[in-house]
């Protein structure tokens, strides 16, 4: 693996400064690219959040179906405090091919300023290593989701 992606994940994985989303906040939306289905995300921290995926993989050509993962992501700022790159890792598992996974995301995530809405655009490849073993390299997508307690939350702080 390249010097330079190890260093760039080490350095996104140790950043302490805060991103843009407040504790608890959650959001509800579609993910669309190579599956298409519903995505939730919950902050644990200005930094750390949960996401779920549950989607089916249309695009892949032996055994397309139905898949859910659970990743454990880490945000850190880019541009302003809107605007943040992510990394997670977490378990996958197919139901067609009855297979138990693991699941890598990297992304970008941003929350559209004064609106309840964030856009997150990232590649989860997932390896399959029980069950129907295999490797697949084609979940990239665009999510769209809506900002459940903004107002809240907003409110709070």
């Amino acid at each position: 693996m390249n010097k330079a992606l190890i260093a760039a994940i080490f350095l996104l994985l140790t950043t302490q400064v805060n991103a843009q989303y407040t504790p608890r906040e959650s959001m509800l939306g579609l993910r669309g690219g190579g599956s298409f289905g519903i995505t939730y995300k919950k902050f644990f921290g200005k930094n750390f959040a949960f996401e779920s995926v549950l989607g089916n993989d249309f695009l892949s050509e032996e055994k397309p179906g139905v898949f859910v993962n659970a990743l454990f992501e880490k945000h850190a700022p880019l541009l302003g405090d809107k605007f943040s790159a992510l990394i997670g890792l977490g378990p996958g598992y197919h139901f067609k091919r009855k297979s138990l996974g693991a699941s890598g995301v990297i992304g970008v995530d941003w929350r559209i300023l004064r609106a309840p809405i964030n856009l997150q655009a990232d590649w989860m490849p997932t390896y399959y290593f029980s069950g129907e073993k295999n490797f697949s390299p084609l979940n990239g997508a665009v999510s769209i989701r809506y900002i459940l307690n903004r107002k809240k939350m907003s409110e709070n702080n």
